[in-house]
């Protein structure tokens, strides 16, 4: 019960899974969420085999019930909720607005800002009965930018861009910081395999960042534990940029709009007229 808990949502794999390694590698018992129950378990394993403290919980962070669930086996495993880091997303296939489907634009708003603010929720009515917390919430340049593409997508991690915010200046008092950190491009296993394919989206995200390369998840987090550390206690509502610089430029704009203009069977339709 001495160890610090750190609840990671959507671990199993990619930015959470280096998130939740950094965490146990560090001293902390780590709570791995994931709605997949076989990546889930396979990062417990790796915490567990170096050593580490944890456990799995099965989560669909959109459901609320299932949220408190979550919550109430991690008091009753380990007692609190030290930090909080809302990763869980779902991927969409890219579209334009005017091609989006409705099912789309509720999913993504369902798991990126309901799951965040039902997580946040029930982490700072923990953290404000011990008097201490640090949350943080992984959005996007998209959420400071919006992106040709992903309209959903950037609609929703502003929204938790401005949640962030909110919640900063609510919790502060008790000793509670809450930040986001808006990643750019991510060389999460998926996106790696991409580029090895010679992907064009992956070609212009590079050669439209200064640093020329993707943000790696372990590089995500270290800024996390940055942020959740006593250092950092007075940093407070804020949405940290970790892009390479990528957010000064627009060819991943200009590239996704031409790409999905030709694709698009209302701008066809329109075109014709």
């Amino acid at each position: 019960m001495d160890d610090k808990v750190a609840l990671i949502t959507g671990s199993g794999s990619g930015i959470g899974r280096a998130i939740a390694l950094k965490f146990a590698k560090t001293g902390y018992a780590v709570i791995v969420n994931d709605i997949v129950q076989a990546a889930g378990e396979s990062v417990l394993l790796e915490i567990q085999r170096d050593g580490g403290k944890g456990q799995f919980v099965l989560a669909d962070v959109s459901d609320v019930a299932q949220v408190r669930m979550m919550f109430k086996e991690t008091k009753k495993t380990f007692g609190r909720v030290d930090i909080l880091v809302n990763n869980a997303g779902v991927p969409g296939a890219f579209s334009l607005i005017v091609d989006m489907p409705d099912e789309t634009w509720q999913k993504t708003m369902s798991v990126h800002l309901n799951g965040t603010f039902y997580c946040l929720r029930e982490a700072a009515k923990s953290m404000m009965t011990t008097g201490f917390g640090r949350i943080v919430n992984i959005t996007s340049i998209a959420g400071i930018l919006g992106t040709v593409g992903s309209g959903e997508y950037g609609a929703a991690k502003a929204g938790i861009i401005n949640l962030t915010r909110t919640a900063a200046k609510e919790l502060g008092p008790y000793n509670i910081t809450v930040n986001a950190i808006a990643p750019g491009m991510v060389g999460t296993p998926t996106n790696l395999k991409l580029k090895e394919k010679g992907s064009p989206f992956i070609e212009i995200a590079e050669k439209g960042t200064p640093t020329g390369r993707m943000t790696s998840p372990e590089e995500i987090a270290e800024i996390v534990f940055f942020l959740s550390s006593e250092a950092a206690g007075n940093i407070n509502g804020q949405a940290i940029r970790l892009d390479g610089g990528a957010a000064i430029d627009i060819s991943m704009d200009q590239f996704m709009r031409d790409f999905l203009s030709k694709k698009s069977s209302f701008i066809k339709s329109v075109r014709r007229d």
